[in-house]
């Protein structure tokens, strides 16, 4: 709401239903479109795009600007782990709760940052029952 035309969602045609927590979900993607707001430059838009693969929904987000420094990457999805500096402030815990929530519904999220290709967070998230 706070960055009106900004959010450019799609998906293709299908069933987006599973066994998921909506509650916690919900917090999954706040968390990554409010990074990609933040973090991405702020005369592009983000997107985030829903798929299917087989019995797997994947979800994308993605924005043009700065990428995360290739130094950081690995250590992106850990806790309390800064940028190092620059523009690219406040990853504490936001993106290691968000990895512990996709965890437990036995899902995944990988991260692509380049300078030619903005960053995509990319989330996994089987439509089956979590494991126990």
């Amino acid at each position: 709401m706070s960055h009106p035309g900004r959010v450019v969602l799609s998906h293709e045609p299908g069933t987006y239903s599973g066994e998921w927590d909506p509650d916690r979900l919900a917090q999954v993607i706040s968390n990554l479109v409010g990074n990609a707001l933040h973090h991405g430059a702020s005369h592009t838009p983000v997107e985030v795009a829903l798929h299917q693969e087989d019995s797997t929904l994947v979800l994308t987000v993605h924005n043009q600007g700065a990428p995360i420094p290739e130094a950081l990457l690995p250590h992106v999805f850990d806790p309390f782990r800064g940028s190092g500096g620059g523009s690219r402030q406040g990853l504490g815990l936001g993106l290691y709760i968000v990895q512990q929530i996709l965890q437990a519904h036995g899902g995944s999220i990988s991260v692509d940052s380049r300078a030619d290709s903005g960053t995509t967070f990319t989330v996994r998230l089987p439509r089956g029952s979590p494991p126990a």
